[in-house]
């Protein structure tokens, strides 16, 4: 049993000592957020001891600055600005002085040490006894937790005991609004080009007026963007001198043995603004919302919280009889996932969450292909806020497109936060144009499992026929192929081949594309839909374009080695030296971080699942032979050194029929962050992989497919397991999932009967 899982409950992450390593190393995951905000699992005396974080940032999603990317050498249509996530004021800091010694696991002696992330209720706490030089002693236990309820919220409780009578006890609050740049040191003097460097503090910061709270104006030193941070406090004992410096509050009591002394404290981190005109109503809010919860009460508003992380389990645990490590594992990551989307529909989820800095808070199809499907069948009004993200930077879209030269059409950006290209390196970044269908694909699956209509002849509607505006115009017909509709120039999910032409999945997903975009269409002309109608005016659709995408869709070239009987990545990947992976040391992995792009890009050396992706997805339209021969010949070239890649792998070993396979994919997934297989976990949680967990479980052993609407289970049960439960949302139904040894059981838990397809077998479940 790995040693942050606890023995005594399957919910919590129980840490244990002061080893400075395993307090670094845990920083990231016992960070909480919600959506808006999060904060990563720090100390609150980091300051002082600052070897003990690596970066204790808070970040607020969407929360940006910018600067130009300097090119040695410019060509037109180059992203031209870095987005950034930077951390804004800390609200974590609290210090504790005992007779005129400040605690800190470097003073005086620390026993009984322990954080603990408790999963099922979404709060850390962390206990233990400080005996300072002079042997004076007291217990001190803390709470942390991000409320849902109040999205602006982080919520803090600090209990001391004193072991003596007549010490002179001082605790102070201190909203840090970092005018010493240390958040980010774990950054410093790295060249993988997965971090961003920040050397400086990157936002100014303006103290507002209240009556009894802290107020903080912040903007980012180059973007319009404005948050309003606020803080407050409210001491046990009435009877504590008080004083206020700014943005620090200190009470000083006298101890009484045994008699303990508490602190409730709120931070408030506003919501995004973008008019300065706007500050004081937003300061308003602000400080009525402090206001509020001070007066409800740390209790109550805990209370909330955990009612609605209740609620939260009742539709998305997933629950496995037969290895405690696992089942903790699996509700680690559903934890994390679920922390990382945004819900207001402006904001998404980035690759790390709102966990750490890596990849600078940045959107990719990330979420799209791996972590959607889990909101989708758990939270499907989550996932469609998330989709109304991509739908609100649909104007930037259109732009790049015309950057591009498409004069029809959107191409979304590869990695973003304002909707923006910010990838410096186009060959894996703009080139991957495969983002639009993969936003198309998670659009339509949306609409099948959800049957929301309102948004299909709105928002979908219009995705879908941008999208498949775009691969119309981009592609072109090929004489030398018989008249096939080919895309060129491309790069596919696997970013160790780049810039070829007809990458299997990118065509695969664009033909797909293109079908959903047909089909939406004549569903609003069919329908005569007065909201499809008035989408397809607004979009100047003409009628002739359905022709054109069928004609695209109908032609669409993918390729196929007839002799070797194998599905081709691309034109030319098996004309290609196959990488020497036997004379490759260990520690030249990942390849990226040790060898030049040129030479990577020349050999048959996978990153991640490409063409296996194409096929899981779709996998109804493969022969099991072929994806047998496919999963075997990819498989043998992949690194893994993408944390996108495992989980496709373990899900298509289930649909071949290797569950032994399966599972040991499966259990990389499962605890990747938790056993830092990456090696780069201190930049944040691997979210992508945290949802292809729960795509391994549903999808992989739980066989789940939906096919014209109707959900179909193919389930399988590893032997290493003696049951699996799960849970999903379709169609306005709960429907629970047993799988066991001796067969499978549908509940359904809500809703009208549904109609489901196991193993072939049609079942009417009421």
């Amino acid at each position: 049993m790995h040693p942050l899982i606890s023995k005594d409950s399957k919910w919590v992450l129980q840490e244990d000592g002061t080893s400075k390593e395993t307090i670094v190393q845990n920083e990231t995951l016992f960070a909480l957020s919600n959506g808006h905000f999060g904060t990563r699992g720090s100390l609150e005396e980091t300051s002082r001891t600052p070897d003990y974080s690596y970066s204790e940032s808070t970040l607020v999603n969407a929360f940006y600055d910018s600067e130009p990317i300097e090119y040695g050498e410019w060509a037109y249509g180059y992203a031209k600005n870095h987005q950034t996530i930077i951390p804004v004021p800390n609200g974590k800091k609290l210090t504790l002085t005992l007779d005129g010694e400040t605690f800190d696991l470097e003073t005086g002696s620390t026993t009984d040490h322990k954080r603990m992330l408790d999963l099922e209720k979404a709060v850390l706490t962390r206990t233990f006894t400080w005996t300072n030089t002079q042997d004076k002693s007291v217990d001190v236990k803390i709470e942390r937790f991000v409320s849902y309820d109040y999205p602006e919220l982080l919520v803090q409780k600090v209990w001391v005991t004193p072991h003596e009578d007549g010490s002179e006890l001082e605790l102070t609050a201190e909203l840090d609004d970092l005018k010493e740049m240390g958040q980010t040191k774990g950054h410093q003097d790295s060249h993988d080009p997965r971090k961003k460097v920040l050397k400086e503090r990157r936002f100014d910061s303006t103290d507002l007026e209240s009556e009894e709270h802290t107020l903080m104006h912040i903007t980012p030193h180059s973007t319009d963007l404005n948050l309003i941070v606020g803080a407050t406090n409210a001491l046990s004992d009435a009877s504590a001198a008080y004083h206020r410096d700014g943005n620090t509050e200190t009470w000083k009591v006298e101890t009484r043995k045994s008699q303990t002394v508490s602190l409730e404290r709120w931070v408030a981190y506003g919501f995004i603004f973008t008019d300065e005109s706007e500050k004081e109503e937003q300061s308003r809010q602000v400080d009525d919302l402090l206001s509020k919860v001070k007066e409800e009460g740390y209790d109550s508003v805990k209370e909330k919280h955990l009612d609605y992380m209740k609620t939260f389990w009742s539709t998305s645990d997933i629950q496995i009889d037969g290895d405690d490590t696992l089942q903790t594992g699996l509700r680690f990551n559903l934890f994390h996932l679920h922390q990382a989307a945004g819900r207001d529909g402006l904001t998404n989820m980035s690759a790390k969450g709102l966990t750490g800095e890596g990849y600078e808070g940045h959107y990719f199809w990330d979420t799209e292909m791996y972590m959607l499907p889990f909101f989708i069948y758990t939270q499907p009004e989550i996932a469609k806020q998330l989709l109304r993200y991509r739908y609100s930077i649909l104007p930037q879209a259109r732009e790049r497109a015309r950057e591009m030269a498409i004069d029809n059409g959107a191409l979304f950006a590869w990695r973003t936060i304002n909707g923006e290209e910010a990838s410096p390196y186009y060959p894996a970044g703009t080139a991957q144009i495969h983002i639009n269908a993969d936003i198309a694909h998670a659009v339509h699956t949306y609409l099948q499992a959800t049957d929301d209509t309102e948004f299909g002849m709105n928002e979908g509607l219009e995705i879908l026929i941008e999208t498949a505006r775009f691969y119309e115009t981009y592609g072109h017909y090929d004489e030398l192929r018989d008249g096939a509709f080919v895309l060129n120039e491309v790069t596919g999910p696997d970013e160790y081949t780049a810039i070829v032409n007809n990458n299997f999945y990118t065509n695969l997903l664009a033909k797909h594309n293109l079908n959903y975009a047909i089909e939406w269409v004549e569903k609003a002309l069919d329908e005569k839909n007065e909201d499809g109608q008035a989408v397809l005016e607004k979009v100047a659709f003409e009628k002739a374009e359905l022709d054109a995408w069928k004609k695209a869709a109908d032609k669409m070239f993918l390729p196929y080695d007839e002799k070797q009987q194998l599905t081709m990545q691309d034109d030319s990947f098996f004309h290609k030296k196959v990488w020497d992976f036997d004379n490759t040391p260990e520690e030249n992995y990942p390849l990226l971080l040790n060898y030049h792009p040129l030479t990577i890009y020349g050999h048959q050396v996978n990153k991640q699942a490409d063409t296996v992706l194409a096929q899981f997805l779709f996998s109804t339209e493969f022969s099991q032979e072929q994806k047998e021969r496919d999963y075997n010949y990819y498989e043998a070239i992949t690194t893994h050194d993408s944390s996108l890649s495992r989980s496709v792998f373990g899900m298509m070993a289930s649909d071949i029929g290797d569950l032994e396979k399966a599972y040991d994919y499966f259990m990389d997934t499962a605890l990747m962050d938790i056993t830092n297989m990456q090696g780069n976990t201190n930049d944040g949680v691997h979210t992508a992989n945290m949802g292809g967990t729960w795509m391994s479980i549903v999808y992989g052993f739980g066989g789940l497919r939906m096919a014209n609407g109707t959900l179909h289970f193919s389930p399988k049960l590893p032997k290493q397991w003696n049951k699996l439960s799960f849970t999903i949302q379709f169609k306005g139904r709960t429907l629970q999932v047993t799988i066991k040894p001796e067969g499978s059981e549908y509940t359904l838990l809500e809703g009208e009967p549904l109609e489901i397809n196991h193993f072939g077998e049609k079942k009417v479940i009421q």
